[in-house]
């Protein structure tokens, strides 16, 4: 069986959008790098399974926004894109449920929600939530809004504010967003992107300037988080920037990727309390990889690279946890992001 990966690229270089590649099973290889859509910088994407949408980030003439992309076909075939933004979002994520649609922007430190018109292909700008503020890191002057997405339940919407190390807790109201909770973490850590575990009230959240993973207890009824403990990715002499954060289906095992020292680590999770513990680090094969997935039977992982213009290719021991190389010079431009679509 085979199954296809959209990757989300930078295009300062060499890229020229959104490109798809597909992993052969049989031959446990890489292959067959399609260009799906000429995009200016769309470095994060959201597929809806259902709708066969693919959503994206991206730079019109003169403004930033995002576009809906008809995944039914290949290349891809744009829907419609809507540019309210000046710089290009981050991240994005869209609910097949309630069709809307969230970004986040580094830049502006802010979060954005949007609605998306299924049947007249259109978006509607429902809210923005500015940030202020700043924290004692050189890249901390100023709000830096990383990621946005939902809770398991969907009850609540989180937001990780990189430069004030902020985690927001935020509920969808009638009439857009409105806060209900902060978590701080400690100053200069750049909280980045978070995962919750499939069973457990725990999420893990990857910070970024320190090169940290902290695990969280999570209070479902009113979105409070609380630190339970502090990994760190690298020693102190290595180079750290926290990269993608990943967890099985079964919550067994988190995968974790690290920039600048270049690498891929595995930690088992501890069934009753959610606590972390290192399995493996291997290296990532790659210069900055920035973003990684798991195959939908995880038994591979694909981990893209943003400076050395390559994927590689993992399989994964599923009793240990441990990654072996297979596969490590399939040529994909400046990747920032990797998305299944099974």
């Amino acid at each position: 069986m085979n199954e296809k990966f959209y990757l989300g690229t930078y295009t300062k270089r060499v890229s020229k959008g959104v490109y798809s590649v597909t992993l052969n099973k049989e031959t446990e290889q890489l292959e067959s790098l399609i260009l799906e859509a000429t995009i200016d910088n769309p470095t994060y994407l959201s597929y809806a399974k259902d709708d066969q949408l693919l959503f994206a980030v991206g730079k019109a003439e003169e403004f930033c926004g995002i576009s809906a992309n008809n995944a039914q076909v290949s290349p891809l075939e744009t829907f419609v894109s809507y540019n309210d933004q000046q710089a290009v979002p981050c991240y994005i994520r869209y609910n097949e449920k309630t069709r809307d649609v969230l970004t986040a922007n580094y830049h502006g430190g802010f979060v954005e929600l949007y609605h998306y018109d299924k049947e007249s292909k259109s978006f509607t700008a429902i809210d923005k939530k500015v940030h202020t503020g700043s924290s004692i890191h050189v890249n901390q002057s100023s709000p830096h809004v990383h990621y946005t997405d939902y809770t398991p339940d969907e009850k609540w919407i989180i937001v990780c504010d990189l430069g004030i190390d902020t985690v927001f807790t935020y509920k969808r109201t009638e009439d857009g967003l409105e806060e209900v909770a902060q978590y701080k973490t400690k100053e200069g850590s750049g909280p980045r992107h978070l995962s919750f575990h499939p069973a457990l009230p725990i999420a893990y959240l990857i910070c970024e300037l320190d090169a940290t993973i902290e695990v969280l207890s999570y209070n479902k009824e009113n979105g409070i988080f609380t630190n339970l403990d502090k990994i760190a990715l690298t020693n102190e002499n290595q180079q750290a920037w926290g990269g993608a954060i990943h967890i099985t289906n079964e919550g067994d095992f988190l995968y974790a990727s690290n920039r600048g020292f270049d690498a891929i680590f595995t930690f088992s999770i501890n069934k009753g309390t959610g606590l972390l513990q290192h399995v493996q680090t291997i290296d990532s094969y790659g210069l900055i990889p920035r973003d990684f997935h798991l195959s939908s039977d995880e038994n591979y992982i694909v981990v893209g690279h943003q400076e050395s213009d390559n994927l590689t290719l993992f399989k994964r021991n599923k009793a240990t946890g441990k990654l072996s190389l297979l596969q490590k010079d399939f040529y994909a431009p400046e990747v920032v992001c990797v998305i299944p679509t099974v």
